[in-house]
């Protein structure tokens, strides 16, 4: 597919290519029958088991005649059953099989056996009427969304050697750097408004990388960006709450996948020169490499369990920014690229993207009026997320309270004893309050809330501008919910009950109970609830480990033939380990990324090392930290430090983490 792009602008080069793929995709792809009025068929549904089907009711027919005898019907009857169950195990087979790269695909199956389908509204107007149209539900939400953003400002700063090349960009833009993007798109994924899809770049590969190099190379040069890569088709996401609510909706933007590409290759030029400059602070957590929801809550309570385990009274403040990514200032945003020294063109290109941006919310195919973008990162974008850490990064400047970030969702932490202590946290909150007034980015102060922990803790109420924080006991952080007590009995509760209704659904909906079916199924989409960030907020008592592990039993007790087994020999047979094990194989594999992995930069933060190196020692021991509490005890970074220091030294010194995983796995399997 060659483009002639002499004497062409960017926006002409794009059309052309767009053009020319979707007149093929039309001519050479089949668009199922939309006029079918038994709907969509079910994957299992095959031409024999259709015939199976007409042999059956002519049988009944003759049965009804008396033309045969009523076993000979049911004889009929039963093959036929038989043949339907037998066809759908094999497609939940097939299913099961691809679950860790399409989990979609499965959910979709699932759903599909629901009596009540996932919907959005009926909606509610600002005038109390209802509203239940496709067409109207999209204009009414497009018009909420679109009401959150903040003013335009009257022009975009000015940019410093715009024309200047870009940092870490060759003369231009390669067919193989293109191609190790496209070759990383998830088929399954869905398309923007300009209709191409993700799976025809995939399989076209050879075709359009060299064209989409050339239109690439050229938006960078000129700056220019075609209109498609500034449109979104917005899906609407239910939070919680009233879903007659229009603002109980998250907006997630689905954007051209070629622009998605071309801004992958901008966010590695930015990426690179942050990571270079180290211009991201260390208590940025969200969307930085090597750093996690885990390791900001590890990072963040290391200290709070610590200084309660002292005697200190702690207060910790939830902050909840109002539309966080959708009131980001872009004359700011420029700014402050500006301000972190990257250079011109990359200013340009990314100034350019964001400026005169639309954007338009589809409901069940019914789409509503293109609106404009005056404000914010788009949410689903590759470069919205790098942008706002860059935003964001200063809010910290000044702050002598713990103040840590996952993105937009941030938490200041601080000792509140003394008078002098609480004044340093109301201080710190005082200068919060002055960065969000500069950079126009609000707190939703209703949604802040203090979380008091320590025996001797005053509950002082602390204010942001004129409004008093609010007091909470429980906080869900990350995903993860903290109590004023810190022993996690909330968390095991939740996810517990969550994991068992995923299991339930499982048990109801999937026809084949065989091993190769419901232990892929388990592995992805029940475990995963059940273990995230639980090196943070493992169980601390025997009631909440045995509510955990119950999950599993249920799980490996659902498989056929193994239902009348131990429970341990359930494991054995399926090669798993417990729950318990698990967590203490995930405790030793953070503790590795910090020492000798990834983590490694936040390890002196978190682990003392031994002074002394005895002979008959792993060689890499840790100091047990003292502590008086069961809430420390129980903490990672003291409960792991006496069985890592149990490892054999060829363990310890594996010279990578895969290795340091299969050598862990031999000596787990040989504990009891």
């Amino acid at each position: 597919m060659g483009i002639k792009t002499e004497g062409k602008t960017t926006e002409e080069s794009w059309q052309y290519f767009k053009g020319t793929l979707l007149r093929a995709q039309k001519q050479t792809i089949p668009l199922g029958r939309k006029d079918r009025k038994c709907g969509k068929r079910p994957p299992w549904l095959n031409h024999e088991i259709l015939q199976d089907l007409k042999n059956k009711k002519e049988s009944y027919k003759k049965w009804k005649l008396g033309q045969i005898t009523k076993d000979e019907y049911r004889q009929t009857t039963r093959e036929c059953r038989g043949k339907i169950r037998k066809a759908k195990a094999q497609n939940e087979l097939k299913l099961a099989a691809g679950i860790k790269g399409n989990k979609k695909t499965f959910y979709q199956y699932i759903r599909s056996k629901r009596k009540t389908k996932d919907r959005v509204g009926p909606l509610l107007s600002e005038e109390g009427e209802t509203v239940t149209g496709n067409l109207e539900m999209a204009e009414m939400l497009n018009d909420f969304f679109v009401s959150v953003f903040t003013e335009k400002s009257e022009g975009m700063p000015n940019i410093v050697n715009a024309n200047g090349k870009g940092e870490g960009l060759e003369d231009k833009i390669k067919k193989e750097q293109v191609k190790n993007h496209l070759d990383k798109l998830d088929a399954c994924k869905s398309p923007g408004p300009d209709e191409i899809h993700p799976r025809i770049l995939k399989e076209l590969i050879e075709e359009v990388s060299e064209p989409l190099a050339i239109i690439f190379g050229k938006s960078w040069e000129t700056g220019d960006i075609p209109e498609d890569w500034k449109r979104a088709n917005i899906v609407h996401i239910y939070k919680k709450g009233n879903k007659n609510n229009p603002g109980n909706y998250r907006p997630v933007s689905l954007t051209s996948v070629p622009g998605k590409i071309m801004e992958q290759v901008i966010k590695e030029i930015i990426c690179k020169h942050l990571e270079g400059g180290k211009v991201i602070g260390n208590n940025q957590h969200g969307f930085v490499k090597n750093k996690s929801c885990q390791t900001n809550l590890i990072a963040f309570f290391d200290r709070i369990t610590s200084l309660v385990d002292k005697g200190e009274a702690v207060d910790v403040v939830y902050l909840d920014f109002s539309k966080a990514f959708d009131t980001v200032s872009h004359d700011i945003l420029i700014n402050k690229l500006g301000k972190y020294n990257l250079d011109g063109a990359t200013i340009r290109w990314v100034r350019n993207w964001l400026d005169n941006r639309t954007q338009r919310v589809v409901i069940n195919g019914s789409q509503s009026c293109w609106k404009g973008i005056t404000s914010g990162v788009p949410q689903g974008s590759v470069l919205g997320l790098a942008l706002f850490n860059i935003f964001i990064n200063d809010l910290d400047i000044g702050i002598e309270s713990m103040l840590i970030k996952f993105a937009d969702d941030t938490k200041l932490g601080g000792i509140a004893t003394a008078l002098e202590d609480r004044v340093i946290i109301q201080n710190d909150l005082d200068k919060l309050e002055k960065w969000s007034e500069v950079n126009r980015m609000k707190f939703n102060k209703d949604k802040c809330k203090v979380l008091h922990l320590g025996r001797n803790n005053q509950f002082h109420t602390y204010r942001m501008g004129g409004d008093c924080l609010g007091r909470s006991t429980a906080e869900r952080d990350l995903g993860v919910i903290v109590d004023h007590k810190l022993n996690m009995s909330q968390q095991c509760d939740a996810v517990a009950k969550k994991a068992n209704m995923i299991l339930g659904c499982i048990n109801r909906c999937v026809v084949s109970k065989t091993r190769e079916v419901i232990l892929p199924l388990y592995s992805a989409l029940v475990r995963p609830q059940l273990e995230y960030c639980v090196q943070f907020w493992a169980p601390h008592f025997k009631k909440d480990v045995e509510k955990l592990e119950r999950v599993q039993r249920r799980a490996t007790r659902m498989i056929k033939d193994l239902e009348n087994m131990t429970y341990e020999g359930r494991l054995k047979e399926l090669g798993l380990f417990s729950l318990e094990k698990r967590r203490l194989r995930g405790d030793m594999i953070a503790v590795f990324r910090y020492l000798k992995g990834c983590h490694k930069e936040e390890e002196e933060n978190l682990f003392i090392l031994a002074s002394e190196d005895r002979t008959r020692s792993n060689g890499l021991k840790l100091q047990q930290g003292r502590f008086r509490l069961d809430i420390r005890k129980k903490f990672l970074t003291v409960t792991v430090v006496k069985h890592w220091d149990k490892l054999p030294r060829v363990v310890v010194e594996s010279p990578s983490l895969e290795i340091f995983k299969s050598r862990l796995d031999k000596c787990l399997s040989g504990m009891v």
